[in-house]
């Protein structure tokens, strides 16, 4: 049950809850199969969650009724999930901490070059404020016990896959050049 109303279970914030679900793992994806859920566990990670499963994928071609919300992402909040799953893939790439921990205003700084100029400098850093809160609300950023540092959780490996990501790099250089002066350009 606390797979269903977490969203995300991380093996670090309940280790027991954890061992439950590792050890009858196929008996809950069966028993959630039946409603239309799949369990998905990424154990090298440590986090685990439900998706719906596509309806095709059913085994009886019964409806089933959504039961995992979707949210609908601004392009300031989707902007930061891609930034953020890049500064994770490099993160991985060069330490060997497990944990990407950001402050607050390495948050604004990083997503500061990606929005439209503003006259207003204090309302540009309270819509990011905001979208940082949306993150943790989505559980992609969790609030340390330091003021202004965040985490960014694992799972989001999993909202923002490789390919993803990639098309957004691609996307990225597309922008920059042309957004790119004519000075720059000689």
């Amino acid at each position: 049950m606390n797979l269903l109303k977490a969203g995300v279970l991380y093996q670090s914030d309940v280790p027991a809850i954890w061992d439950q679900l590792t050890a009858h793992q196929a008996a809950i994806g069966d028993y959630l199969r039946v409603i239309g859920l799949d369990v998905v566990v990424d154990r090298a990670e440590g986090y685990a969650y439900t998706r719906q499963l596509d309806p095709d994928t059913r085994d009886d071609g019964a409806a089933v009724p959504r039961l995992v919300t979707r949210h609908r992402l601004s392009f300031p909040v989707s902007l930061m999930l891609a930034l953020l799953r890049g500064r994770l893939a490099e993160s991985d790439a060069t330490s060997s901490d497990p944990r990407l921990l950001l402050t607050r205003d390495d948050l604004v700084e990083m997503v500061r070059s990606f929005l439209p100029p503003r006259s207003n400098e204090a309302h540009l850093v309270d819509q990011i404020d905001s979208n940082i809160k949306k993150l943790c609300e989505l559980k992609v950023l969790r609030q340390t016990k330091q003021p202004g540092l965040f985490e960014v959780r694992r799972h989001i490996k999993a909202l923002v896959d490789a390919q993803v990501l990639n098309d957004f790099n691609e996307l990225l250089a597309t922008y920059r050049s042309t957004i790119a002066t004519p000075e720059d350009n000689e």
